[in-house]
This record gives C-alpha cells, structure tokens and sequence, in this order.
C-alpha cells in the first residue's frame, strides 16, 4: 500500500523504514557532516527510535514534536537519488509516528482517511 503511511503497515514496517532512513542519513552525514539539515533529521531519528524502542508507545507530546515531514517538505521536496529516497521516508514516517495507528489501522489507512481528519 501507498497512502497516508507509504511503505508501513506495521509496526515492523515502521521500525524497519526507521532503520533504513537512519542509514541514508548517516551515509549522507558521513560525506558532509557539516550538513546542518541532514543533523536535525538525524536528532530527530534518532527520538523517534528511542521513543519508541522495545514496543514502547511515544507519548502524545512526542508524537508532536516530531516535524521531519515539514523539513523534508521544506528542503527536500526537489531531491531526487538517496536523498529522495529519503525524503519519501521521512514523509511516511512522520505521519505513522503522529498517528500512531495499530498494525490494522495501518495496513488499510487511505490518503481519504488522513484528509477526512482534518
């Protein structure tokens, strides 16, 4: 499935897109690691998996702290390659972590139910 949560539809898939972005994060930082965008994807990354690691669920202030979508928006909207790549990540992840759905709700979560929401 495509929608709201991209490739996740679990929370294994969650914690393995996590893993993933994490990785291109740090390749990317191991080339420019003064990349000031790329240190706060990273900060952040790295609370989204300390909230959330060995089944804990983040708790609601968490969940809206978290705002990789907007800065993937914001500055890697026109990325193409692992930056790209990236950025859908990003995309995804941050609607799950806000949300937080169970693996159901994710598995048949919609573009329609996230824009029913709001």
């Amino acid at each position: 499935m495509a929608g709201v949560y991209g490739e996740i539809n679990s929370r294994a898939d969650y914690i393995r897109v996590l893993r993933g972005a994490t990785a291109l994060v740090r390749r990317i930082l191991a080339r420019t690691p003064d990349n000031g965008i790329m240190q706060r994807i990273d900060k952040e990354l790295d609370a989204m998996r300390r909230w959330t690691e060995n089944g804990r669920e983040p708790s609601h202030s968490q969940r809206s702290r978290i705002d990789v979508r907007l800065i993937a928006a914001r500055e890697l909207s026109e990325a193409t390659g692992e930056v790209g790549e990236l950025a859908g990540k990003l995309y995804a992840l941050n609607n799950y972590f806000e949300d937080w759905p169970t693996d159901d709700e994710a598995a048949n979560a919609t573009d329609d139910d996230f824009f029913d929401d709001e």
